[in-house]
């Protein structure tokens, strides 16, 4: 029994790294649907492109990846494809999270592969994993984000940039109305309430750059926006760019490891 295992061991070890991934594909259990969670990154002519294109988008990259896709059911089918948070136009994301629902299941090593092949300039899969069909819904689980402003030295004064940052700290509430979008009814809320953090550092080559880092929630109810800050804290500079560097998502325990428990590689 030994010298099998020994055997085979040995064996694998000579595999090449294509053969490595037909022999772990053909042990995939492809009987069920599969919900995967794609990362990715959006910048260049990319961090233009609108909420929904972003989803055409990423839709039409699927079906040339030959990924099989599935749909909702009813009258009107859609892709199940579910967004995290729309990230707003002109801004980069590095690290930007989807959930996708196959209707069987994929290695997701290959999904990979194939969606790099198929995706656009400007949108890149930074990791993928498979998930619990089970768990709440993405959106649903995004708790927060971190996003980077960066300007440029010459266009702001940093001590009183500073002295912004630490007064609206230390408000309590902040009251806020703003109109989002023409048309739109003017909206009211407590704008301190969605500011978990605010950091100002110089950063850049030579420190040619002032830096303003911000952790904001992004909860229904609740939801920060850098061009929100940036007013109440009386900037009228243009950023050099504005990134969101991560999205903050819970992840329920009990549910992950009971998911990672049952499995679905067979044998």
């Amino acid at each position: 029994m030994a010298l099998t295992r020994r055997w085979a061991r040995s064996y694998f070890d000579r595999l090449s790294t294509r053969d490595r991934a037909v022999t772990r594909r053909r042990s995939y259990n492809r009987s069920m649907p599969q919900r995967l969670r794609i990362t990715y990154r959006k910048d260049g002519p990319a961090k233009y492109v609108a909420h929904l294109d972003v989803m055409r988008t990423w839709e039409r990259a699927i079906r040339r990846a030959r990924l099989p896709l599935a749909y909702s059911q009813g009258f009107s089918p859609h892709a199940r494809i579910a967004m995290a948070a729309p990230l707003p136009v002109g801004t980069i994301g590095e690290r930007e999270q989807m959930d996708i629902v196959l209707s069987e299941g994929v290695d997701p090593v290959e999904a990979r592969e194939r969606l790099d092949a198929a995706l656009p300039g400007g949108i890149a899969v930074v990791e993928l994993e498979e998930v619990g069909e089970r768990l709440p819904s993405l959106q649903s689980a995004v708790r927060a984000a971190h996003y980077r402003v960066s300007f440029a030295q010459d266009a702001l004064d940093v001590a009183s940039l500073r002295a912004s940052v630490d007064t609206l700290l230390a408000a309590e509430t902040l009251d806020w109305e703003e109109q989002r979008g023409p048309g739109k009814k003017p909206r009211r809320y407590d704008l301190r309430a969605t500011v978990i953090a605010l950091a100002v550092s110089e950063d850049g080559e030579d420190g040619d750059q002032i830096v303003l880092a911000m952790h904001l929630a992004l909860e229904d109810g609740k939801t920060g926006r850098p061009a929100s800050l940036l007013a109440a804290l009386g900037v009228e500079a243009e950023p050099l760019e504005v990134v969101r560097t991560s999205l903050v998502v819970e992840r329920p325990q009990v549910a992950l490891r009971a998911w990672r428990e049952s499995g679905r590689i067979e044998g």
